[in-house]
């Protein structure tokens, strides 16, 4: 897509050129610089993450902030902004950046054309391959995209590029108006007004997307039809176009309108962008007919060539393919799949319904038979015959590996997806390199992932998806999270978790809410992690999917554990135990028996039994769980702090050598940090306190160069509480003033208050610490105590 010219204040910015002009003087800017604000400015409707920016104008991650702050400081230099006006570029705190001047874009001249255009409506669309291909029809259907914000694969809709009918008539009729300008490239397709019996109504939602997949096959990128009736969810749907913010200003509104006359159906189109309004219509004895018909008039008013057809495709499956993917639109999948089932032999065995079928399986939480489909597809599909659905066949069957943390697998199929896709389908595409950055990102190569997700943002964004925008921006959160930087993750979450909500995606929807809970954990934050798994509850009414469903009942246990609130989480936990299946659901199953010991060390349960849970929950599943890395070496902690209670010292060190090694073996601050803290704890119960004290303060130093909250908590107050069991009260004291922030709302905080102000002989402020401590604690057992709290100091 050509990039437009670009007007704010007295500066021109021509993108394509790489030039921006100050009245009649140009203004030369380094490379880099010239990319930042061409993106900024490319992006003005929001925000732009730190992570984002530099992968649009790097192309890699190993670029520090301030390489990035030095050309932010240059475009302002330029236009003549300041770090304190920031007329042009906003400083977006503890995120990004943000253009914010008033910005026209100019269009082009009324001559121009994309290149290309004029050769592609001259010369007709080349002919089949010579072998016999797979029947292609424009078949509509769910494609599973893997959404990196907790290692799970996510839905996202596609549409096969259609092979239709030439158009019944190709001239232009008179007065049609000049292609409209490249800022109003997109096209917005809304559901028809269907005035026909009620057995017709699938008709509201199969011609809205018959009309834009077919535009989509002509090159007009068109917004994938499941973001359309997203947007449309819960809202008036007779109202003017509704969440304005997520449609871009200049796209076309395209209202189908279709009519029953007797045996002749007639099919209307109205085309509105800003002053601009088209009006395509055709009529025949077959709906499907007169739909295609309309549009491909349409595309001729709008200067493009309509879609030549490879074959004529069978009225009936096409019937079928609209009607199925009506009703998956609606959400209604249950009377897809049986829309399917209830077909004749012949049509429910087409590549394109098998794949179909396949996706509402998943979607259901079926991954054993869409696995079992998809593998069978592969074998029939051939990337001669049909590229396209074999790429999308690929890209689904590597979800269900991501969903089963088998990153390699999964990088594998997505691999071959992105070699095949591209010039066959954009969108995709775009998910193959999501899942490229995803299947990265779980095996912590952060530079490639980031790559990856420029690459798949480029895909969608020219496609018009903006589903799968928002998957991307909800992957960098993710990578926030991986980068130890919660504090980052969460308004970016929370973004997405309101474009996933008005695009109706209820999967990603659950994701985001799982994934921000778990951030605003770290960030010890504990009403507003409560408040988002609650957003998810009560589950059953959340999400379909029952593989889902028991991750948002574990992680609310494992919320409800971090209030205090055990006997509710031991339930939650108790149900999955019984309910949720061993083999599909294992890495959650073992992500549960982590929560149970830390639970019942909490509780201050016998040590033994903390030992058994705890080496329950220590395995591969849950080494393998890249949702949240921290559990398995936190698990293993749990597990060696019980040891030692219990008098186990010889074994407490043995496996205390095994997990430094396994936190060495990739070392970042938070796993060094973890290592020393390690070796401190065994040190001092071997007697060894000033080996141990130094041990504690390296791996302080270490978790205070992250300053997550929840981490510098776990790893500060335990040291606290040793100097103060050495007799060092005073530089406890100074230990105890860096997590003392947290004392109002942590209870292991409140309670090293407690023993601090008790041992600097402080009676009041001790009882008042202790009293706060209980409070705070709940169901769980003061740190250090055996069943129950200790008497106030």
């Amino acid at each position: 897509m050509t990039r437009p010219v670009y007007r704010f204040g007295t500066f021109r910015l021509d993108a394509a050129a790489r030039e921006l002009w100050a009245g009649t003087e140009r203004v030369v800017l380094p490379s880099s610089a010239f990319e930042c604000l061409a993106y900024l400015v490319e992006h003005r409707d929001r925000a732009i993450g730190r992570d984002e920016l530099i992968a649009a104008i790097w192309g890699r991650s190993d670029v520090t902030d301030t390489q990035l702050g030095q050309a932010i400081v240059r475009v302002r230099s330029a236009l003549g902004d300041t770090g304190r006006e920031q007329q042009f570029v906003r400083t977006v705190p503890r995120f990004g950046y943000r253009f914010v001047a008033e910005t026209t874009p100019e269009p082009l001249a009324s001559g121009d054309a994309p290149a290309g255009e004029a050769e592609r409506m001259a010369a007709p669309a080349a002919s089949a391959a010579a072998d016999t291909p797979v029947r292609r029809l424009p078949l509509p259907g769910l494609v599973l995209a893997a959404l990196a914000l907790i290692g799970a694969a996510a839905l996202a809709w596609r549409f096969a590029p259609p092979a239709g009918t030439p158009p019944a008539t190709s001239q232009t009729p008179p007065g049609a108006l000049p292609p409209a300008p490249a800022e109003a490239a997109l096209a917005v397709v809304w559901p028809a007004s269907v005035g026909a019996p009620a057995d017709w109504a699938w008709l509201r939602l199969g011609v809205m997307d018959l009309v834009a997949t077919r535009l989509r096959s002509a090159g007009v990128p068109t917004m994938p039809s499941d973001n359309v009736v997203g947007l449309l969810r819960g809202r008036d749907q007779q109202a003017p176009v509704p969440a304005a913010d997520l449609v871009p200003a200049g796209a076309w509104r395209i209202e189908p309108a279709v009519e029953q006359d007797g045996p002749l159906w007639r099919v209307r189109l109205q085309a509105q962008v800003r002053d601009r309004d088209l009006v395509a219509a055709a009529e025949s004895g077959d709906v499907l007919s007169a739909a295609r018909g309309a549009v491909d008039s349409l595309l001729i008013k709008l200067g493009h060539a309509p879609p030549l057809s490879v074959e004529q495709p069978e009225r009936a499956l096409e019937e079928l393919a609209r009607r199925v993917n009506a009703a998956s639109l609606s959400g209604q999948n249950a009377l897809a799949a049986r829309l399917i089932e209830q077909a004749p032999v012949e049509q429910r065995d087409d590549p394109e319904i098998g794949w179909m079928l396949a996706n509402i399986e998943l979607r259901a939480g079926d991954y054993g038979s869409a696995e079992r489909r998809l593998s069978q597809l592969l074998d029939r599909v051939s990337e001669k015959a049909a590229p396209s659905l074999r790429g999308r066949i690929l890209n689904t069957l590597a979800a269900i590996h991501v969903r089963r943390d088998e990153s390699a697998q999964a990088q594998a199929l997505y691999r071959e997806a992105a070699r095949i896709l591209p010039g066959h389908d954009d969108s995709a595409l775009g998910l193959a390199h999501l899942g490229l950055g995803l299947t990265a990102e779980m095996e912590g190569r952060i530079e490639e992932a980031t790559g990856r997700f420029g690459q798949a943002r480029t895909q969608f964004e020219g496609a018009g998806n903006l589903l799968g925008v928002a998957h991307v921006d909800a992957n960098l959160a993710s990578m926030d999270l991986l980068r130890y930087r919660p504090g980052d993750a969460v308004p970016r979450l929370l973004d997405v978790e309101r474009r996933f909500a008005q695009l109706g995606a209820q999967e990603e929807l659950v994701y985001s809410r799982i994934t921000l809970a778990r951030a605003y954990l770290q960030l010890l934050d504990l009403e507003q992690a409560l408040a988002a798994i609650d957003r998810c509850w009560p589950v059953e009414r959340a999400v379909a999917n029952e593989r889902l469903r028991w991750q948002v009942v574990a992680v609310r246990a494992q919320v409800l554990a971090a209030l205090g609130r055990l006997d509710e989480a031991d339930a939650l936990l108790a149900d999955l135990g019984q309910r949720a299946d061993r083999e599909q659901d294992a890495a959650t199953r073992a992500l549960a028996l982590a929560i149970g010991a830390e639970i019942a060390a909490s509780r201050g349960q016998p040590d033994a039994t903390v030992v058994r849970l705890a080496e329950s929950a220590l395995s591969p599943p849950l080494e393998q769980y890249s949702n949240d890395r921290r559990l398995y070496p936190l698990t293993w902690v749990v597990r060696l702090r019980a040891l030692r209670r219990a008098g186990e010292i010889a074994q407490a060190a043995s496996e205390t050598a095994r997990l430094v090694a396994w936190l060495e073996a990739q070392p970042d601050d938070w796993r060094l940090a973890w290592a020393e803290q390690a070796k401190a704890e065994q040190a001092w119960r071997e007697g060894a306190r000033e080996q141990a004290l130094a041990h504690f303060a390296a791996a302080l130093e270490r978790i205070e160069r992250l300053g997550v909250p929840e981490d510098l908590v776990a790893i500060a107050q335990p040291y606290v509480l040793a100097l103060i069991d050495g007799g060092e009260p005073e530089r406890a004291g100074t230990i105890a003033g860096r997590i003392a922030a947290w004392g109002a709302g942590d209870f292991r905080v409140a309670w090293a208050q407690a023993r601090l102000y008790q041992a600097l002989g402080r009676p009041a402020a001790a009882r008042q610490a202790t009293d706060r401590a209980l409070a705070l604690a709940g169901q769980r057992a003061l740190p250090g105590e055996r069943r129950a709290a200790p008497a106030r100091p």
